[in-house]
C-alpha cells in the first residue's frame, strides 16, 4: 500500500507554529543548504503539526528547527564532508544557538515520532533518490531485486502501486563492472564462533595534545559470526562515544587500510560496483577471517577516521550474553569533531 504523499498542509491551530518554525528553517536553508532541505524540513514539521498530539505544542521553535533540520540531515548524510551540500553538526547547533546535546536530543524525537531512518526512500532528496537503493528495493518471489534494473513496464508498474517512487528505465548493465568476488567461509567453522577483535585508531583528526595524552586508543570488541559488518559498525559508534552517523565502509584482504587489492564492503552494494557486498547483509563469518588477519574499517568520508582492526581469536562458539560488546578500552575517546583553533 502506498504511503500518503507528504504535504505542507496543517490543522488551522498548528498554523502559527508551522509558520514561525518554518521561517527560521527557510532562512538556515537559504544559507546553507537548497531549496530540496527546505521542502523536505518544511513537510516533516507539517508532519509534525499532523500529529495527535502534536510534539510541536510545546517547546521553543528555534530547537524544534534545530531537531527537524538535524533529523533531515542525518536521513541525507548531511554532516559528510563528501556530500554537497555540507555542513557539521557542530556548525548546525551553533547557526540555530543550541546546544549538541539538546540538538541530539530533538533530532531523536522528531525521527522517532516520524519513523526517520538514514536513506530513508520518504526523507531523502529527490534528486538523489535514484542513487539510493533503499528506494528500489523490491520483494518478488522470495528474493530481493533492484527495480532499477527491471524492464521499463514491470517498473510503472511498480511505481503505480507505490514500491518504488518513479519509473526511471531499465539499467544499462553494460556500463556497471563486476565487483570482487566475496569472501568465502571457513569450511567446518560454526557461524556461532565468536570474535574477538582488536580496533585501533591509526589515523584522524585528533589534536596534537590529545594525541599526547592518549598515544594508543583501542577497543577489544566481541561479536558472533553470525552477526554482520552492520552491527559490527554499531558497536564501534558506541565504543568511540560518537555522536554523528556518516558513510563508512570496510576493507577486507589486503594489507591494511586505502590497499586498492582489499575487498570493500559498504553501506549498499548497489550504491557503488566495486564493493563486495553490502554491510547490513555481509556477516562476519561470511569474510572467511583468520586468526592474526588484519583488516581495515574508514569512517567518515571527509574527516577520514581509520581503524585498524586486528583478530585476536575466534572460538568455536560464543557463551551466553548479549553480543557485540565492548571488553576493553584503551585510552580516551577524541571527540568526533577536534578543535584545532
Amino acid at each position: 500500500m502506498a504511503k500518503p504523499a507528504k504535504s505542507e498542509t496543517v490543522p488551522k491551530a498548528m498554523q502559527e507554529k508551522f509558520n514561525c518554525i518554518t521561517a527560521i528553517t527557510n532562512d538556515f536553508a537559504q544559507q546553507h543548504l537548497n531549496e530540496e532541505y527546505a521542502t523536505l524540513i518544511r513537510q516533516a514539521t507539517a508532519a509534525l503539526c499532523r500529529k495527535r498530539p502534536s510534539p510541536l505544542a510545546s517547546g521553543k521553535d528555534h530547537t524544534w528547527a534545530c531537531g527537524i533540520s538535524h533529523a533531515i540531515g542525518m536521513a541525507n548524510f548531511l554532516f559528510d564532508p563528501s556530500q554537497d551540500p555540507h555542513i557539521s553538526a557542530k556548525e548546525l547547533y551553533a547557526w540555530f544557538g543550541v546546544s549538541a546535546s539538546t540538538g541530539q536530543a530533538k533530532s531523536k524525537q522528531v525521527r522517532d515520532a516520524l519513523d526517520i531512518s538514514q536513506m530513508d526512500p520518504d526523507w531523502w532528496l529527490p534528486s538523489r533518490m535514484e542513487d539510493n537503493p533503499m528506494a528500489w528495493l523490491v520483494s518478488f518471489n522470495g528474493m530481493i531485486l533492484d527495480a532499477r534494473t527491471a524492464p521499463v513496464g514491470v517498473q510503472e508498474q511498480l511505481a503505480e502501486m507505490g514500491l518504488i517512487p518513479y519509473a526511471i528505465g531499465a539499467a544499462d548493465s553494460s556500463a556497471v563492472s563486476s565487483p570482487p568476488a566475496p569472501r568465502e567461509p571457513v569450511e567446518g567453522r560454526s557461524p556461532d564462533a565468536i570474535y574477538t577483535l582488536k580496533v585501533s585508531i591509526i589515523e584522524g583528526p585528533v589534536t596534537e595534545e590529545f594525541a599526547e595524552e592518549n598515544p594508543h586508543i583501542t577497543r577489544t570488541i566481541q561479536i558472533k559470526g553470525q552477526q554482520t559488518l552492520a552491527d559490527l559498525h554499531r558497536i564501534l559508534f558506541e565504543a568511540f562515544d560518537r555522536e554523528e552517523e556518516h558513510m563508512y565502509e570496510f576493507q577486507v584482504g589486503g594489507k591494511g587500510p586505502q590497499d586498492p587489492e582489499a575487498q570493500r564492503y559498504g553501506l549498499s552494494a548497489a550504491m557503488d560496483a566495486d564493493l563486495a557486498g553490502d554491510v547490513a547483509k555481509t556477516t562476519l563469518h561470511a569474510l572467511g577471517l583468520a586468526v592474526e588477519e588484519y583488516f581495515g574499517y574508514w569512517f567518515d568520508f571527509g574527516d577520514d577516521w581509520w581503524h585498524m582492526i586486528e583478530v585476536m581469536a575466534i572460538e568455536d562458539k560464543a557463551s551466553k550474553g548479549k553480543y557485540p560488546k565492548v571488553i576493553g578500552r584503551i585510552g580516551a575517546s577524541p571527540p568526533q569533531y577536534a578543535d584545532f583553533e
